[in-house]
């Protein structure tokens, strides 16, 4: 990531002379609709605002933005496995999918008693590369001072991202404790994204903005499994839907990111700022 922050900071760099060339970082949460829960949002961008008049302005940027989301905790069948990740069946063999055993708590005298479950946590989180292309409304409060409303659009491409796996009792070892997954590798998952924003704020005489603003994505981050795409068999003791349902990386839902952040955008230089002042 570091490699594609220093280009965009020579790229900009070249245009340093430019009236508005600004940079905006910003921080906040990002979810999915019907994700159970939110998670850390950020973003940095650089770009160069264009002004059509002395309240309307177009400013396109390009930066990074990390999003992501999580999924329901569910109990997954804690099922047996040896040191070397084979599927065992009660009496400790090594048996093929279809015949392996699950665990179960026992009782003093070695009785199995109930089968055990582990519960299954499961976070995303996905980074962007992303072009936005806005336009801002100023409305003047004083001298240098300005509320900002903002309207656009962006397109973004997945670079890296990470699926987070806690408590899955179908995984083997140290696995079933946690293990993580490369995001965009998985299948069904949507390396591109993009959707509409909106956000307001308002600007201090030394040209800082601070902005809230909310992006909305139009496209599913990845596509809804399905049961007949899984060759592997399930076992016997796990009623179908679950095992389909723990096995999807994606919790069987497809979804649209969604986030809010604080953001902080500064010129970066300050020649003929707002001129009717």
């Amino acid at each position: 990531m570091r490699k594609y922050i220093i280009c965009l900071l020579f790229l900009f760099s070249l245009s340093a002379s430019a009236q508005s060339v600004f940079m905006k970082i910003g921080g906040g949460l990002a979810s999915q609709w019907g994700a159970s829960a939110p998670v850390g949002a950020a973003k940095i961008s650089f770009g160069y605002e264009y002004e059509f008049s002395q309240t309307l302005a177009i400013a396109p940027s390009i930066g990074f933005a990390a999003r992501g989301w999580k999924v329901e905790d569910m109990d997954t069948p804690d099922m047996l496995f040896d040191e070397q990740g084979n599927p065992l069946d009660h009496n400790g063999n090594i048996v093929d999918i279809t015949h392996q055993a699950q665990r179960y708590t026992q009782d003093s005298e070695g009785n199995n008693i109930s089968p055990m479950y582990s519960r299954m946590h499961r976070t995303f989180t996905t980074n962007y590369l992303q072009f936005d292309l806005p336009l801002n409304y100023y409305i003047r409060t004083g001298e240098h001072r300005y509320i900002t409303m903002t309207a656009g659009v962006w397109g973004a491409v997945g670079v890296a991202g990470k699926r987070k796996v806690e408590g899955d009792g179908f995984a083997s070892g140290n696995n079933k404790i946690q293990y993580s997954e490369k995001f965009f590798s998985l299948d069904g998952s949507n390396r591109f994204d993009c959707g509409l924003k909106a956000g307001f704020g308002y600007q201090f005489p030394s040209s800082l903005t601070i902005n809230l603003e909310g992006e909305f994505g139009l496209l599913k981050t990845n596509r809804l499994s399905d049961a007949s795409n899984f060759t592997t068999p399930f076992p016997k003791i796990i009623d179908s839907d679950a095992y389909f349902q723990a096995k999807d990386p994606f919790a069987a839902r497809s979804g649209r990111n969604f986030s809010v952040m604080l953001t902080l955008s500064y010129k970066l230089n300050k020649i003929k700022w707002r001129g009717e002042d």
